[in-house]
């Protein structure tokens, strides 16, 4: 593209054909004001104030949408342009209300502050009041449309950004404001609540509720979303050492300036009175506040008497998925250098060890090959397994732009009605437990049409021939009759992914924890391999936590060190040792599960757990917190005093996300920054200093002074870590590709195909028990529900448990909306609410996981996949009963 030159305030520039004058004069450093402009949104030029003059004609020109034209001669503060400037905010001015020094926006108020650059006083203008009452209608924010100005943004974000549709123009010229359809109220409609309105909303139309504080804050901190495993980056506004206002971070991060309702009004946990602030000692079965040095001191003796007696294999740790990857890093050298046993796991196992598993097997390497930002230019997106708009936001609204959009079809594999079901051309419903099946058939359709790239197949992988005569029996009858998928649906999908150049497949814990799910995995790998996509458009394995990928990264695994280096390679030992200085155990460690049926059979003895809640995470929770029970030394460090750490002997406080700096890997392997904001609370302190002065206490202390020590043996002994100790350079690497990035991966040597077999589940709805009950993740709170279940508004807005189940089973059952009743699986029964919907299948059930009083985990038997030796955790038998009134 040749550029284009104009002549900008008495200066030639140059930009490029499409440019708008407002953002060549933004790439130029000259100021334009606007109100109605926003980088992630379509320019509309509605409020007019970004006004600038064409010299050569007189022509008057909105910035924002005029395209720059060769030969251009710009002025952007012309006196006619001022003139314009100030008659157009000023008639803003005559119907807006006169209470700037009462309005919570402050001077956060763009309108205000432009008004103040143009010395605009005393409007001379007649009043025209605008009369709207403050819309108060939920939990997260508030309408007061008398200060509306018209400029769209919350409708272009809602429309373009999340792609709700919630709200739009309502009626027409004076009386015309953002609202929903017939102006209902917004839990009536389709917001979310992601607050994105808010954050873009320059007057104080729309504003948080329940605000902490009211005012204009002086300090905020860019960090990194501690929700799920998008890594979106936020910006924390902190008022007297407290996190009082969460915004969307860097418009060029993951979430170009969305949020979904966690990452906007959840962090409030951080707050919450319920936070542990001193250590905890028992005595006596109660807890006692005691000193660090106290506390220590009985972990550290705790620890060695287990060690002296038992040896190091009676020991184990389970780390966590949302501590960051220093803190992790420190545990794992804890762990194998202190105690001395590769006993080492983290929470990830429960929904990631089959991704772990199938694509380092197939592929060689574990987790999501492209980038976010990718999947938005695929022009098929097969989302299997995963429903996004609760478990991964932003991956949500990346997959409806590109639909709405860009034109990509999108093919939704998933008995339940989802958000993306409207948006699918094809929505494919198999029954439970049969998607090898569907996979397979899918992969016989591209080999036996000749879909497949031979070329690819060729030079780049094994095992054709294998895959080949495995799929033999993968006839369209026989999926149709194993998925209840009509085959004509199946070829469809076939042939729409075989002949994409750039499609996407999106899978999550629908893969991941149902039976078989390693073997899904992989013929998931096998689609992508068959037809070469896996270096063209690519797999995303959605992460459920926020440093679930980081944590595996750095070695809290009981096979791996850190960087996937197998713990039984010599040589791989030898580097260790030599760099640590100890001798390492040679044979792999016990998985979470494992460590847990050996504390109940009296094997493992001492258990550390960090930032876990196994009571309530792990499945069979009554058999569970038995086991820990059953310990000789149990020390927990967590933010809050959880079931599990009700057990402890010993309870460490540790710090939140805001309070400590580090970094999470998302689920595409982007490395971002955390950033301590506020100072931690009472005596809590980060979780990788504290195993460090535990190290200390132990006699055996570990080199880290500082968290840039930590950082830079990371990038010595990590690979593909290598950018990233140059702690400086952080604020230029948090949201790029650093060097860490699998995205864009090209195979080194050849990828396996994997022959894989479909194996029915016998039996799986057991006499008795008629429903098969899944389970997931809800919007409105996350994981466990230790964290969201103290974020007031989430708890406000979902405050007790729920079992979705389909209207004609509620009529079988005689069950109506907001009944109690029971679900009872074969080990254990709860009591929760009916939520009635019409987007289940027959005999199919819905259950979050994210209510300590309805723990649904409970419901499941302890059944270890053979491989991964992670819970199958996805789907179990249930009966149903209606609890009669008292």
């Amino acid at each position: 593209m040749q550029p284009i030159t104009i002549t900008l305030d008495g200066r030639e520039v140059s930009g490029y054909p499409g440019m708008t004058i407002l953002e060549l004069a933004k790439e130029s450093g000259i100021d334009i004001p606007t109100l109605c402009h926003d980088p992630q949104l379509t320019s509309v030029g509605a409020c007019r104030v970004c006004l600038v003059e064409d010299e050569r004609n007189g022509a008057l020109l909105a910035s924002c949408v005029a395209p720059i034209a060769s030969g251009m001669v710009i002025n952007t503060h012309s006196p006619r342009v001022m003139e314009r400037r100030k008659t157009i905010v000023k008639l803003m001015l005559a119907s807006h209300p006169d209470s700037c020094l009462v309005c919570d926006k402050g001077n956060r108020c763009q309108l205000r502050q432009i008004a103040s650059d143009l010395g605009i006083g005393l409007v001379e203008l007649q009043r025209i009041p605008q009369m709207a009452s403050i819309e108060e209608v939920n939990p997260f924010l508030e309408r007061d449309l008398s200060k509306c100005i018209l400029c769209a943004k919350c409708i272009r974000a809602c429309q373009e950004l999340v792609v709700e549709g919630a709200i739009d123009y309502f009626q027409r010229g004076f009386t015309t404001i953002p609202a929903t359809l017939n102006n209902l109220p917004l839990e009536n409609s389709e917001c979310t609540f992601c607050g994105t309105c808010v954050a873009l909303c320059p007057t104080g139309a729309l504003m948080e509720k329940d605000r902490t504080y009211g005012g204009t804050t002086k300090s905020m901190t860019e960090t990194t979303c501690p929700f799920c495993g998008c890594g979106c980056s936020i910006c924390l506004e902190i008022k007297d050492n407290q996190v009082v206002r969460v915004i969307p971070g860097k418009e060029d991060s993951v979430n170009h300036g969305a949020l979904c309702v966690r990452g906007s009004y959840g962090c409030d946990f951080v707050n919450s009175p319920d936070r542990l602030t001193k250590p905890l000692v028992k005595r006596d079965n109660t807890f006692e506040e005691v000193s660090w040095e106290e506390a220590l001191e009985q972990a550290a003796t705790g620890f060695k008497r287990i060690k002296d007696k038992r040896g190091s294999d009676g020991l184990a740790v389970l780390g966590s998925s949302k501590c960051t990857n220093e803190d992790n890093y420190v545990l794992q050298r804890f762990a194998r250098c202190v105690l001395g046993t590769n006993n080492i796991d983290n929470g990830s196992r429960l929904y990631n060890s089959a991704t772990r598993t199938g694509l380092g097997y197939s592929i060689g390497f574990p987790c999501t090959t492209n980038y976010l930002g990718a999947l938005g230019q695929s022009e098929i997106i097969i989302v299997i397994g995963a429903n996004p708009d609760s478990s991964a936001p932003v991956v949500g609204y990346a997959i409806k732009r590109a639909v709405k959009y860009k034109s990509a079809k999108l093919v939704l594999i998933d008995p339940r009605q989802t958000k993306l079901s409207s948006f699918a051309c094809l929505w494919l419903r198999p029954n439970v437990g049969t998607d090898v099946a569907l996979l397979n058939t899918l992969a016989k359709v591209i080999v036996d049409e000749a879909l497949l790239d031979e070329e690819y197949v060729a030079r780049k992988t094994d095992d054709f021939e294998a895959l080949t005569k495995a799929l033999e029996r993968y006839s369209l009858e026989y999926a149709e009759a194993i998925t209840g998928v009509p085959a004509e649906d199946i070829r469809s999908v076939a042939r729409l992914y075989g002949k994409a150049t750039q499609p996407a497949i999106v899978y999550g814990t629908g893969i991941t924890q149902q039976r078989g799910g390693t073997d899904s995995v992989r013929a998931i790998a096998n689609l992508a391999l068959l037809t070469g996509h896996i270096e063209r458009g690519g797999i995303y394995a959605l992460q459920r936590e926020n440093n679930g990928q980081g944590a595996c990264d750095m070695g809290v695994l009981p096979d791996f060190l850190p960087g996937y280096q197998n713990v039984a390679d010599a040589q791989t030992r030898t580097k260790f040792q030599e760099r640590w200085k100890v001798d390492l155990p040679a044979d792999p460690g016990l998985s979470a599960m494992e460590m847990l049926e050996r504390a109940k059979s009296g094997k493992i003895n001492g258990l550390y757990i960090v930032g876990e809640n196994p009571c309530l995470s792990f499945p069979h929770s009554g058999l569970i917190t038995k086991a820990l029970a059953s310990l000789d030394f149990l020390v927990v460090q967590d933010m809050f005093l959880t079931e599990t750490a009700k057990l402890a002997n010993v309870v460490l406080p540790a710090a939140s996300f805001a309070e400590k700096d580090g970094t999470f890997t998302n689920f595409e392997g982007r490395v971002n920054r955390v950033r301590k904001a506020i100072e931690p609370m009472g005596e809590s302190l980060p979780d990788w200093e504290i195993v460090a002065r535990l190290a200390d206490k132990m006699g055996c202390p570990l080199p880290f002074s500082s968290l840039q020590d930590v950082m830079s043996e990371i990038e010595e002994l990590v690979p593909s870590y290598e950018a990233y100790s140059d702690y400086e350079r952080q604020d230029e690497l948090a949201y790029g590709e650093t060097g860490r990035t699998y995205g864009r991966q090209l195979l080194k040597g050849f990828a396996r195909f994997s022959p894989i077999e479909y194996t029915p589940q016998a039996g799986e709805r057991k006499s008795g028990y008629p429903f098969t009950l899944l389970t997931g993740t809800t919007l409105y709170h996350f994981g466990t529900g230790s964290r969201s279940s103290r974020s007031l508004r989430l708890k406000k807005f979902s405050p007790q448990s729920f079992v979705e189940i389909g209207e004609t089973d509620a009529r079988k059952l005689g069950v109506s909306h907001g009944d109690k009743v029971s679900v009872i699986s074969r080990v254990s029964k709860l009591a929760t609410s009916a939520r009635i919907i019409d987007g289940l299948p027959e005999g199919t059930l819905f259950m979050p996981i994210s209510f300590a009083e309805a723990p649904v985990n409970e419901l499941f038997d302890i059944a270890l996949d053979s491989e991964t030796k992670a819970p199958l955790m996805k789907a179990c038998s249930v009966k149903v009963e209606k609890i009669p009134l008292p």
